[in-house]
């Protein structure tokens, strides 16, 4: 059954991340349709996360209490209200709050598949299992991609946006029916299955502002920046920039997010590997994370210094393959801190790191549109304003997480003896 959850929860996460991405697809089509300028744009883009953090947070304590395959449903069953509300979008203001809604349903889904995935995995496992359902989002742009584009291009985006509905939809029907909470074996540690006791909180405190969370929360929201930019921006980039028609744009982001997608499993399969040989967050996780999200760094620069579409989609490629695998060594470490709470620790983390979420759209809108008619010149800007950020923030990573994890084992054992 454990298998049968991982492939459950691949699948939702590829629903999830073309919920994300569809914007992005239709972007050209609704700007044309509602007259939105590029800046108008990334608020659009933005507004997904407005209530993200909040929700993440609250979503992700609340699966801790009601279970996790609860919270999955009721997440699954509100994208699909959200999404068919598409046909009764007319103006800004309302694809706005189509966006902010879908945002707040979407918000727990990363601490809650975290938790309820730990309640199946050990340990050392868990970094290939994160990073295997993480690559339902890549292999959702190879699948949906295609055809939301085609759907877009022949019916209009609101048919395809309600077609996610539908999958949604489909999805909520099947885990009601099969989905299980945790296995009838606890083979994993009794903590971690469900949190039974009040909230330490002085503990968790320390925890959000010890070093090891604060620059997990930095690679951590550099991935989100990127991510936000490949789902808001790189459809726009690839059109306008490159000169792709919409089919062209919808193959080149399928192709190189699935081999990015690829390299993210085979980087997190690699930091479990190390783990397992010397059971050192700070020489598997750390040490991967760090590294790649400085290549991912350097790769998005690569892209700003040359506009031949080859050259473009491999350094695409690369950048989102390195900079996007960091999310499963921030998940191993977040939950390393405070295993008990895996839900709330994984809801903080990944609430409020979509902080970039809601900054990095406009920020690249208004770079864009401060290059005036130059667009190439302005996303180049954006691009090389990515691999700055992905570089010092890999740098602080490497520098700062688990520096004294030899110590605090040794006090741990002694304390336990």
């Amino acid at each position: 059954m454990a298998w049968v959850t991982l492939v459950l929860l691949f699948v939702l996460y590829m629903i999830n991340y073309a919920d994300k991405a569809i914007a992005g697809y239709s972007a050209v089509q609704i700007m044309q349709e509602l007259q939105l300028s590029a800046t108008q744009w990334g608020v659009v883009g933005s507004s997904f996360f407005w209530l993200f953090s909040i929700a993440g947070v609250l979503g992700a304590a609340l699966s801790d209490k009601i279970g996790t395959k609860k919270m999955l449903a009721i997440m699954a069953l509100s994208w699909t209200i959200v999404q068919f509300g598409a046909y009764a979008i007319a103006s800004l203001p309302m694809l706005m709050g189509a966006r902010i809604l879908l945002g707040i349903g979407e918000g727990p889904f990363w601490a809650t598949v975290v938790s309820h995935l730990s309640k199946w995995f050990p340990e050392e496992r868990r970094g290939l299992v994160f990073s295997t359902v993480n690559f339902g989002a890549f292999v959702g742009a190879v699948a949906f991609a295609p055809l939301l584009v085609g759907i877009i291009e022949s019916s209009g985006w609101r048919h395809s946006w309600a077609m996610l509905g539908a999958a949604s939809l489909a999805w909520f029907l099947v885990w009601m029916w099969i989905g299980k909470e945790k296995p009838h074996a606890k083979a994993i540690a009794p903590e971690e299955l469900i949190a039974k006791e009040p909230i330490q909180w002085k503990k968790l405190f320390a925890i959000l502002f010890s070093a090891s969370f604060i620059f997990t929360f930095l690679i951590y929201f550099a991935q989100i920046w990127g991510t936000t930019f490949a789902a808001v921006w790189e459809p726009v980039y690839l059109v306008k920039v490159l000169g792709f028609t919409p089919k062209q744009m919808s193959y080149a982001i399928a192709g190189t997010g699935l081999l990015a997608g690829l390299m993210t499993i085979a980087i997190s399969w690699y930091a479990d590997t190390l783990y397992k040989k010397n059971r050192s967050y700070r020489k598997s996780y750390v040490t991967v994370g760090g590294i790649s999200i400085i290549l991912g760094g350097v790769f998005f620069y690569a892209m700003s210094v040359t506009h031949q579409a080859v050259w473009v989609l491999i350094a695409a490629c690369l950048a989102k393959g390195f900079s996007f695998s960091v999310g499963t060594s921030a998940s191993v470490i977040a939950t390393s801190l405070m295993p008990e709470r895996k839900g709330l620790i994984m809801g903080v983390l990944s609430g409020f790191v979509t902080i970039a979420g809601i900054i990095s759209p406009i920020v690249t809108g208004a770079i864009v549109q401060a290059a005036g008619n130059d667009i190439s010149r302005g996303f180049g800007n954006a691009l090389i304003a990515n691999g700055v950020l992905f570089v010092v923030f890999g740098i602080l990573f490497l520098l700062y997480v688990k520096r004294n994890e030899t110590g605090q084992r040794v006090q741990e054992e002694k304390a336990s003896a």
